[in-house]
Order: structure tokens, then sequence, then C-alpha cells
């Protein structure tokens, strides 16, 4: 592979250097950090296609479970953030929090799966979740999860058709795998770089609120 076991790890902190005036990070950065963490990925995972690795499919990689018994009940949900999270694999995530303390998922990290839409999110907390399309994916033995996520991120996959997907098309699906050791440092960086989007967005979101309160003052 092009990047050394050094470089991969020391690359992301030299690109994300920490702003001199946090509250002035403007969104415009934010997505330059999103299309730098895309281009990384990239990079990364087509010298993986590339490489001289062995080629496994993600049925190999990945044990699945059906969603049926974490099914919310009730779907009047709470906006308490202490309570259990309700998730959808599409850009919503989070769609509110229950008070539901039975059958829910707690089994440490998994991704959860859109059956239709083939989104991916990585989860690695408590949650229950409002539909039945939902495929809850775990790690088999010596796989590293959140690689296999960022591989299936980097497949960018997506369908037209309203139909299930992961046991007839995503399952079967070849895919070269490196060593653990490997996927370790591949994922050492990308956590590295999602990390600095993660707290550049939380940076942001406090600007916005912290002006709004301000503007609010004004005008009272």
């Amino acid at each position: 592979m092009l990047f050394s076991t050094r470089s991969i790890r020391i690359f992301p902190s030299l690109i994300f250097c920490p702003s001199p005036n946090k509250s002035l990070l403007p969104i415009a950065l934010i997505k330059v950090y999103f299309t730098f963490s895309s281009a990384i990925r990239d990079l990364l995972y087509i010298q993986i296609q590339t490489g001289e690795f062995e080629n496994k499919t993600i049925g190999d990689l990945l044990s699945y479970e059906q969603p049926v018994k974490y099914i919310v009940v009730d779907t009047e949900y709470s906006d308490d953030r202490n309570l259990i999270p309700v998730l959808t694999a599409n850009k919503t995530f989070i769609l509110g929090y229950t008070t539901e303390q039975e059958n829910v998922f707690d089994k440490n990290e998994c991704i959860i799966f859109d059956d239709f839409t083939m989104d991916v999110k990585y989860v690695n907390f408590p949650f229950k979740v409002k539909s039945s399309a939902i495929k809850i994916l775990t790690a088999k033995t010596n796989i590293n999860l959140y690689f296999v996520y960022e591989y299936l991120l980097f497949l960018r996959l997506m369908s037209e058709e309203h139909k299930r997907h992961y046991i007839s098309e995503i399952e079967p699906l070849n895919i070269a795998i490196p060593n653990p050791a490997m996927q370790y440092k591949i994922v050492d960086c990308l956590r590295c770089i999602n990390e600095q989007i993660d707290n550049a967005q939380r940076y942001q979101i406090t600007y916005q609120k912290q002006k709004q309160y301000l503007l609010n003052q004004i005008f009272i």
C-alpha cells in the first residue's frame, strides 16, 4: 500500500490543525472535511481492492439479525436524550427517544442496514428501531466492524428498486480483506478524521446556539 503504518496514523493530524478561533469555523469548512474524509477512504480502499489480499464475502465477515424483537411499540417519541434512542439507517438516524426498557439491542457495536435503501449506520450504544426493514450486522471473529462499515460506505451501495437487498445481493458480495492488524491501522486513521469532523460540527452547533441566544437578548 502507498501509506506506511506511520503515515496512516499521522496524516489526519497534519490536515486537521486546530482553528485559532473555533467560533468562526464556517459550515463550508465542515463540508471540506467531509470531502477530505471521503477521498481518504476511497484512496485506502481502492488500494485494498488492488492489493494482494484474501477475498471474502460480506457473509464471511458479518452475521445478521432480524430486528423484529427490537421494534419500538409506542411511536410517540420523547426528546429526552437520557432515554433509549429509536434509530433508522437513513439520514434522520435518531427518530426520537423511548421509555421502553424491554428488548433493547445492547450487544456493543453493530451496523444497521436498511434493506430497501441500503443506507448504513455504525452504532455503539443501546437502541431500539422503528422498522423491520433493518438488518442488524455484527462482526465475526478477527473482523473489525468499523473497517467493514467504512468499506460499505466506500462501495456507495444504492438501488432504485423497492425490494430487500441484503441476503440476495450484499451478503454474497466479494471484497478484498486485509489481516486484522491492517484493518486496525486503517480504522485508526479514519476514526481520527471522523472525530475531527464530529468536533467541528459540535463547535458549529454551539456557536449557532450562542449566536441565537445573543440575538434573542438584543431584541427582548
